[in-house]
């Protein structure tokens, strides 16, 4: 068994945001689990992005190091508008092109296909490159928040393409049912730097001054994930200066414990919802962003979501909050809908990760095989052997004469 370290490039949105950090470091240990000596390399793909994807620069580099597998992913690295200007069109840096330069596996796994409210849909370079990853990759999933429906929309559909759950989901802990009263109460919040998204999550002024007044009525805690998440809200679960701190990638595994701090929570981010049902934390899911709505339809968890298109949101999120609180049958539904998920979940998160592992390690057993013909016979050696040989014989005559 070869013991050597396999080199792993890891792509990803790195150190920005604390939802795709535990997207990457839940891919990583479910890899580990099936390969043993995998030496991870991270590589921020806003190093692609800085320079627009320049194909040329993205072949180069794929071309010029040495792959033992390259991983994409988690995160909602599938993105068209705000990303137009980009070479390949949109927010990942392939095509056709680039990765018939890449001599490896590559693995797309549990990308999301990120649709902000206003700001939908792909032209047709976008969607033939997207076509064409899904075509050449080694395999590609989707998570498990509607993404599959966006694709089928487009008119990408794939067998192919595999539906597994989002990383986030995916924990070997989590925090004990609560039957008595929920004390440590929490907001997750979703802020952007765009106001133009903001504008399209909360619709009007008044929307966003009523979630400001609910969280302070509510002595709501609040749990950023980003630095964007500083706006509007108090109250904070870390101070502002130290956030880049807790979302540094290594930190992953120590701040992603803050939430088994809390009781409950109104989480508004994708991963805030599917971090807390991963650890067992009951929410209200307060949707101004579709997966947030389409995951909690597709999950089981519909009652548990209010979606701030709804009229009578804010008396909504009120009544769904104080119920979470005050009645421990509805608590318990929550807890219910959760464990029966949750086995499937993280079956076949392992079946299809074991699955992407097997292909990389015939990659390695081929990759040391071909090596290993040159290693072990070169050419030179066979006449150098071939003369110590025959001088030693000459020898032997010699002696016996």
């Amino acid at each position: 068994m070869n013991t050597n370290k396999r080199n792993f490039l890891h792509i990803g949105a790195y150190d920005r945001n604390l939802g795709d950090n535990i997207a990457l470091h839940n891919v990583r240990l479910e890899f580990n689990k099936n390969i043993s000596n995998i030496n991870w390399l991270s590589y921020d793909i806003g190093n692609f992005w800085s320079i627009n994807n320049k194909i040329d620069f993205v072949k180069e580099f794929f071309l010029k190091n040495d792959f033992d597998s390259i991983i994409v992913g988690g995160g909602g690295l599938i993105e068209y508008k705000g990303y137009e200007k980009m070479e390949t069109n949109f927010k990942l840096p392939f095509n056709k092109e680039i990765i018939k330069c890449i001599k490896c596996p590559l693995h797309f796994v549990s990308l999301g296909i990120n649709y902000f409210r206003g700001l939908t849909g792909f032209d047709d370079e976008a969607k033939l490159n997207l076509k064409d990853i899904i075509e050449y990759s080694t395999t590609f999933s989707l998570r498990n928040d509607g993404s599959i429906n966006i694709l089928n929309e487009l008119g990408l559909s794939n067998e192919k393409v595999k539906v597994i759950p989002d990383p986030g989901l995916i924990f070997d802990y989590r925090k004990e049912r609560k039957f008595q009263n929920l004390i440590k109460n929490a907001i997750q919040p979703a802020f952007n730097s765009n106001e133009i998204i903001n504008l399209n999550r909360f619709l009007e002024k008044k929307n966003l001054n009523s979630l400001i007044s609910f969280a302070k009525d509510e002595s709501l805690l609040t749990i950023p994930h980003t630095p964007k998440d500083f706006k509007y809200l108090d109250n904070f679960f870390i101070k502002e200066k130290d956030i880049g701190n807790f979302i540094k990638f290594q930190e992953t595994s120590n701040s992603i414990k803050s939430y088994l701090e809390i009781d409950n929570v109104v989480a508004m981010r994708g991963h805030g919802q599917l971090i807390s049902i991963g650890l067992n934390i009951p929410g209200i899911y307060l949707s101004t962003q579709d997966k947030v709505e389409k995951f909690s339809i597709l999950n089981g968890f519909e009652k548990f979501n209010v979606d701030i298109r709804n009229k009578d949101w804010e008396i909504l999120l009120k009544k769904g909050y104080r119920k979470l609180q005050e009645d421990l049958e509805f608590r318990n539904l929550w807890y219910e809908i959760r464990d029966t998920n949750i086995n499937n979940w993280k079956q076949i998160f392992q079946e299809n990760l074991e699955f992407c592992s097997k292909i990389s390690i015939n990659f390695f057993n081929e990759k040391d095989m071909k090596s290993s013909k040159y290693k072990l016979i070169p050419i030179k050696s066979k006449f150098k052997i071939r003369s110590f040989i025959k001088k030693l014989l000459i020898k032997l005559r010699i002696l016996n004469s």
